[in-house]
Order: structure tokens, then C-alpha cells, then sequence
């Protein structure tokens, strides 16, 4: 790939990027996202404004996830009644990769870094239910790393023309 960062990821906005594929391996957890954008005080931002880029790869390196939860939900009537309500539920280790290949075409709506913990993060993730693509699941994957890379090859047009 044409331009490389390391430690960067603040310099990144990847809400709403569409997630092409997502890989865990030792140590290493890797996104292939599309429709990221590469803001304004990025090293290899030239044109000092932020900008779309193409395909980006974003390797977490030293990487493990600490725990992957399912978002909960609360349901309410034209009258504001809770009609249902699910807790946030953890999801266990077994059934954690079938979560993970989920994920892999999913849309990435944020990521919050822990304020007790500089190297932990929650990358939020929506997934369409595979019996309804119209509804969605919500997931958080928790993760800790020590080193953030991204590699793109190329910038796109720029956010605010």
C-alpha cells in the first residue's frame, strides 16, 4: 500500500466505514474497512483537510480481545411504554469467532477508547441479523493493543469540498 501510519488512529474517523473483512490472529487483529476518512492533522494528509480514502487496512498489533458483548435494547409503545427489554449480554468464549465472522460485514459506527486504560478500546459494530437483514444487531468488541497501524493506497475527494 501507498501511504502507512503507525500510532495514529486518532487521526482517523472510521464511523459508518463498511467493514470488508476482519481477521484474528495471534496476536493480531486486522480490518479491512471502506469509506473511512483520514482527518486533517494525519501525517501523510497533505492536503490539510480531511479526506476520504479508498480501501484502508488498520492492523492492531499485540492485540487480544478482552470480552465481545451484545448490545441490549428497550422497546417502547406509541405511548411511551416499555413494552420489552433485553440486558447487554457478554458473549462466551465458544461462541465468540461466529460473532467475529459476523462482524466481518458489518458497519463500524464508532470507537471509544477507555478512559482508565489508554491501550483499551470498543470498536461498536452493527451487524443485519442473518433472518432479517432489516433489523440489526448491535456489538461491542472490546479490545486491548499496544500498536495501531493503517495502509491505504490512495485519497479519495476531500469531506467538505
Amino acid at each position: 500500500m501507498k501511504f502507512k501510519t503507525a500510532g495514529e488512529l486518532q487521526n482517523f474517523s472510521f464511523d459508518d466505514a463498511v467493514i470488508r473483512e476482519l481477521t484474528v490472529d495471534e496476536g493480531q487483529i486486522t480490518f479491512l474497512f471502506e469509506g473511512a476518512i483520514v482527518k486533517a492533522g494525519n501525517s501523510q494528509n497533505t492536503r490539510m483537510q480531511d479526506m476520504y480514502c479508498g480501501e484502508i487496512c488498520l492492523q492492531l498489533q499485540n492485540a487480544h480481545i478482552l470480552k465481545i458483548i451484545k448490545e441490549g435494547y428497550k422497546y417502547y409503545d406509541a405511548n411511551d411504554q416499555l413494552q420489552e427489554e433485553v440486558p447487554n449480554e457478554e458473549v462466551p468464549a465458544p461462541a465468540q469467532a461466529s460473532v467475529l465472522e459476523r462482524c466481518g460485514s458489518g458497519t463500524l459506527f464508532t470507537i471509544v477508547r477507555e478512559q482508565d486504560d489508554d491501550a483499551v478500546y470498543g470498536f461498536g459494530i452493527d451487524v443485519p441479523q442473518k433472518e432479517d437483514e432489516d433489523e440489526i444487531d448491535t456489538y461491542w468488541l472490546c479490545l486491548k493493543f499496544q500498536q495501531d497501524q493503517e495502509q491505504w493506497d490512495r485519497f479519495q475527494t476531500p469531506l467538505n469540498p
